[in-house]
């Protein structure tokens, strides 16, 4: 895969985090802006492509309704957007219940609009009432998705463990929940409720699960391409999802040809070809043939080249041109 990368820039230094821990990203309709969510504060980038630039587009830091979480650890792992409505879904893997030991996904519904005095407008914030064990094992990827056969809209968690349990051994068992939306009542708050459950192809051997996105088409039908990335294999899957009539709703399927391809590696000597994207925590479509990928901090024990590449907006280029 070909990439080209750049840093994240803001013209207002000292508003900016002391680091950039993106999460996930979500493209805008319009392609000017890339929303990028950090699990180390509550605002949300507005990073401006070069199209947005041409549009005298600036990139901007957008606080968080409650000021006083701007500078605190959100959680944020996943970022979906709903077309239908023009809001965004941001999701906290998972958080602390009155249960020990027990961790459920937040998942907060926002309006975003970048030139209003308050650029993040809150919905409203609603529990996935999915179990996790784990407070850092959780949903670590988001997507929105319309049912067509049976109207009803859904969201997509991506577990980031194989099977949704953090002490699985396994390497092949992705998995993804289908949440419905539960509307509050005067005695029960909202809620995102699992329907279903289903598996990515055995064939991809992932040791955990960063990422998913969907790509975008003017008529939200289904089947359509979908990126899964892996964080700990540096790579991304390529597959269909396609709608079912009954639960569980949705399935993915591996294109004819090989998916699962390498992030670049570095290329000093042949037989030294190591991993160099290392941190890859989101991604979005830019296009048919182009993702974007945004990258967490690498950890202190990490290689050179996970630093080069840490804390980063990527667009990385498809070897193979698919097809409508």
């Amino acid at each position: 895969m070909q990439d080209t990368g750049f840093q994240f820039a803001y013209n207002e230094i000292e508003t900016v985090p002391n680091r950039f821990e993106a999460s996930d990203v979500v493209l805008s309709r319009d392609g000017h802006v890339m929303y990028v969510v950090f699990d180390n504060t509550y605002q949300i980038g507005a990073i401006c492509t070069s199209l947005g630039r041409s549009f005298n587009c600036t990139d901007r830091l957008l606080d968080w309704p409650d000021l006083s979480l701007n500078k605190k650890k959100s959680g944020f792992e996943g970022m979906a957007y709903n077309p239908m409505s023009g809001t965004y879904f941001v999701v906290q893997e998972a958080i602390e219940t009155n249960t020990k030991n027990l961790y459920k996904a937040n998942v907060f519904e926002i309006i975003i609009n970048p030139k209003d005095s308050t650029p993040i407008r809150l919905v409203e914030s609603c529990l996935a009432n999915w179990d996790f064990g784990s407070d850092n094992k959780g949903f670590e990827g988001l997507e929105f998705v319309f049912h067509r056969s049976s109207g009803q809209t859904y969201l997509l968690g991506l577990c980031e463990a194989n099977k949704c349990d953090h002490k699985s051994a396994s390497n092949n068992d992705g998995r993804i929940v289908v949440l419905e939306k539960k509307t509050a009542t005067t005695k029960k708050p909202c809620s995102w409720e699992p329907v279903s459950t289903f598996d990515l192809p055995s064939s991809v051997y992932f040791n955990d699960y960063s990422a998913i996105s969907i790509y975008h088409q003017e008529s939200h039908e289904l089947p359509t391409y979908v990126a899964v990335t892996s964080q700990e294999n540096s790579q991304v899957w390529i597959g269909l999802i396609e709608e079912l009539d009954q639960a569980p709703f949705f399935d993915l399927s591996s294109l004819d040809k090989s998916t699962i391809y390498d992030l670049p590696r570095t290329t000093e000597t042949a037989s030294d070809c190591q991993v160099k994207y290392c941190n890859i925590e989101g991604v979005a479509w830019r296009g048919k043939n182009q993702l974007i990928l945004v990258s967490d901090r690498a950890k202190d024990d990490e290689d050179i080249h996970c630093i080069d590449k840490d804390q980063s907006v990527h667009y990385v280029v498809l070897p193979e041109h698919l097809t409508d």
